[in-house]
């Protein structure tokens, strides 16, 4: 029997050039991908903020085509800027626009590191000093150990499709032995096919800003198999272990 087909919405930060590639890229079955834009062209404070308020609008406009089933947020910075608990108050404002269940990038992100069992993270952003810092203090306010942090990557060596060789050359000498996993951030990483080869270089899992979101989104619409297995270790995450994560 075929399986249900359904669309999932997608808030994308409007400077951001990679979500839409990554995740129409995947060719879920059944699955489509609908994606509206909120303002981010600079990551300042009043931008990040904003994006809480302009979701809104962007949420109840996904909610209006046949079959929707979901929506995310899929910014991680305009999700955790305010601290703990501020991604929980983005997805009050998308479900109560959309009448639909929504993620968040950051709240996708805390329960997919607990999925895994990994408490000491090794952090690395593309971020400024001051936003990366935040994202520190968001992953200690929820409970998760930083093994060590290392932020400014240049986004710019990632432009090409799937290229993840400069991300993965830039992390894996630098995660230490006590991290049990990794945290790369930002949503504007594109190279959801570069987890699994990053993974079996450094003996550890790691949770991207997309396939957290993604994955997230997938496991609160029940449609978790729609995701294949090898793309990382998270997507072999089974359902009793899940019963066990909250």
């Amino acid at each position: 029997m075929p399986q249900q087909s359904f669309g999932l919405g997608i808030i994308v930060p409007s400077s951001n050039t990679v979500l839409e590639r990554d995740y129409t890229g995947l060719g879920l079955n059944g699955v489509s991908f609908h994606f509206s834009r909120v303002l981010n062209s600079e990551d300042t404070i009043e931008q990040l903020t904003a994006m809480k308020e302009s979701s809104r609008e962007a949420a109840r406009l996904l909610g209006h085509p046949r079959r929707m089933k979901g929506i995310a947020l899929g910014c991680t910075g305009g999700s955790f800027v305010e601290g703990a608990g501020y991604d929980e108050s983005v997805v009050k404002v998308m479900e109560e626009a959309s009448g639909l269940p929504a993620v968040t990038t950051s709240g996708a992100v805390l329960w997919s590191l607990r999925a895994l069992g990994v408490r000491k993270i090794a952090v690395f952003t593309p971020y400024d000093e001051w936003l990366s810092n935040r994202l520190v203090k968001f992953l200690q306010g929820n409970g998760f150990d930083i093994a060590m942090h290392a932020f400014g990557f240049d986004l710019r060596t990632t432009l090409e499709d799937n290229c993840w060789e400069p991300i993965n050359d830039w992390v894996a000498p630098q995660v230490p032995n006590e991290a049990d996993g990794v945290f790369i951030s930002c949503t504007d990483f594109g190279w959801l096919r570069g987890v699994a080869p990053l993974e079996e270089r450094i003996g550890r899992p790691v949770v991207t800003s997309n396939l957290a979101t993604l994955w997230h989104l997938l496991q609160t619409v029940n449609a978790a198999d729609r995701l294949p297995a090898n793309l990382s270790q998270l997507t072999e995450v089974s359902k009793s272990r899940l019963n066990n994560v909250g």
